[in-house]
């Protein structure tokens, strides 16, 4: 696949294309691809085959990538930010839905990306699910449930959450996706600092705590809306060894609680770090006080 990048008003602008010009006009297909953040995260073992299992809850806030597809008369790529080739997953997705389905879906696709990589956040495993919904509704539904998630789990262990996007309980390498009862009554405050933390990187870091007591699924249950009693039974697993190689994040996480975070917790294997606020005032004025304090690459707001 020919590839180039060029600079636009807004930034960097990758392109990638190939066949000829367009020149039919159809309907776009837009989606927005939101970001999740991780209600506890804990890391069970390590397993044979190098990956690890893990225990978390999945929940989608409001921070979302903008996606458009559209059939075209060529292949074309483009996104606001440079994306290096091989970690687009929305060429891979692309490229699975054409192996599976037998269609050779020439289509263009514009990415805005507001989801900040290597934060946490699983921006690229939605706008990859984004895509795999989108080319679905283009082509009419050409594959069944089944082998849509087979494609997603493919693509990464959160992919299949970002296909349902409704909170969830996550089990083996994060691509058990159990669908959960639980809803938020807090104000989500998720802010990312310029440093990024990559996922590899992490878990070479981390110790797997083993699974003991109840399972995080029964812990969030229990708890409800008891948000100050998470302080005690919600856990991350990867904010010591990640604290440790970047303090920023941990004091970001103990000026979350200064500004009055009832919870706060990293998410993921990091950059971002989420607070619990019980009125949308004070989850602004906590985001204020942090981009007074920080250079940060996002923060976002999402009501219960």
């Amino acid at each position: 696949m020919p590839s180039d990048t060029f600079l636009s008003r807004s930034g960097f602008l990758t392109y990638w294309a190939s066949g000829r010009a367009n020149k039919n006009q159809e309907k776009a297909v837009k989606i927005l691809a939101p970001a999740k953040i991780n209600v506890g995260l804990r890391i069970i073992r390590k397993r044979s085959d190098n990956y690890h299992d893990i225990q978390t809850v999945f929940y989608p806030i409001h921070l979302s990538d903008e996606l458009e597809i559209v059939r075209a008369d060529r292949h074309e790529f483009y996104s606001n930010i440079k994306l290096v080739d091989d970690a687009n997953l929305c060429l891979r997705a692309l490229d699975f839905f054409c192996e599976r389905t037998g269609i050779n879906a020439e289509v263009k696709m514009v990415l805005k990306k507001n989801i900040p990589i290597g934060a946490g956040l699983g921006g690229g495993s939605s706008d990859a699910a984004a895509v795999l919904l989108a080319l679905q509704e283009i082509y009419g539904q050409p594959l069944c449930e089944i082998e849509l998630l087979n494609i997603a789990e493919q693509l990464g262990s959160d992919v299949p959450f970002f296909l349902k996007k409704v909170p969830a309980y996550a089990t083996g390498k994060g691509e058990m996706i159990e669908p959960l009862g639980y809803r938020l009554n807090a104000y989500i405050l998720t802010v990312t600092p310029e440093a990024g933390v990559s996922t590899p990187l992490a878990y070479s870091l981390v110790t797997p705590s083993a699974e003991k007591g109840q399972s995080l699924r029964e812990v969030l249950l229990d708890l409800g809306d008891d948000i100050p009693g998470y302080r005690d039974s919600v856990v991350n697993d990867f904010e010591q060894p990640v604290f440790e190689k970047f303090p920023v994040i941990g004091q970001i996480k103990s000026d979350m609680y200064a500004t009055g975070a009832d919870f706060a917790l990293m998410s993921g294997s990091g950059s971002s770090v989420y607070g619990f606020f019980r009125t949308r005032p004070e989850a602004e004025k906590a985001l204020a006080a942090l981009r007074g304090k920080f250079v940060l690459r996002a923060g976002d707001i999402t009501a219960p």
